[in-house]
């Protein structure tokens, strides 16, 4: 019975260090999350709306001129210049998948750090509850519960930023897609 009574002192120990960790934590990644939220407008205000304008001056314009670079380049050579617009392709993907990474990440840990900062306070309130001390009680529910309200408004405003950068990326994959097919034929 004595070994039981030493592992809980030892867990609640490391879950108690562990507390103050996660609330900064929380707090660094409500900051993180709402960058990625202004980030996020600011490249609303940058992008065209209209196809012509997304390559005319717009946000895609340099992959345009690169296509074109390409295929005055290498008119001769129809393989070379399909390798080289793929690789345009997977350079703009691989950049839209590190700056998608980074938003989902948070979605994941955002809800699990509030997660953490609900249970670990919830064992010295249950203490302060057998104390009869109910000053101690009402502080560590405080503290459980704005942690999981900020934890899940992280996950809400990451699974926003991602879900709306996603259908962006995506719809400039096939506009660039459709652009490097329109130039290729005009070279023929």
């Amino acid at each position: 019975m004595e070994l039981l009574g030493e592992l809980m002192k030892i867990l609640l120990t490391i879950s108690n260090a562990m507390l103050y960790p996660v609330l900064i934590l929380l707090i660094l990644l409500v900051a993180l999350c709402f960058v990625y939220a202004g980030d996020m407008i600011s490249e609303y205000s940058k992008r065209s709306k209209k196809f012509d304008d997304k390559f005319n001056g717009g946000h895609l314009s340099v992959f345009r001129d690169e296509v074109k670079r390409l295929v005055g380049a290498h008119q001769s050579n129809e393989n070379t210049i399909l390798t080289r617009i793929q690789r345009l392709l997977q350079e703009y993907d691989a950049e839209a998948g590190r700056k998608l990474g980074n938003t989902r990440l948070l979605i994941r840990v955002g809800p699990m750090l509030g997660l953490m900062g609900t249970l670990i306070p919830l064992g010295p309130a249950l203490l302060g509850l057998s104390a009869g001390n109910i000053e101690q009680l009402a502080n560590n529910l405080v503290i459980a519960f704005t942690s999981t309200v900020v934890g899940l408004l992280i996950g809400a405003v990451s699974l926003t930023v991602a879900s709306v950068r996603q259908r962006w990326y995506s719809q400039d994959m096939d506009d660039m897609e459709y652009m490097a097919e329109l130039l290729m034929e005009k070279s023929q």
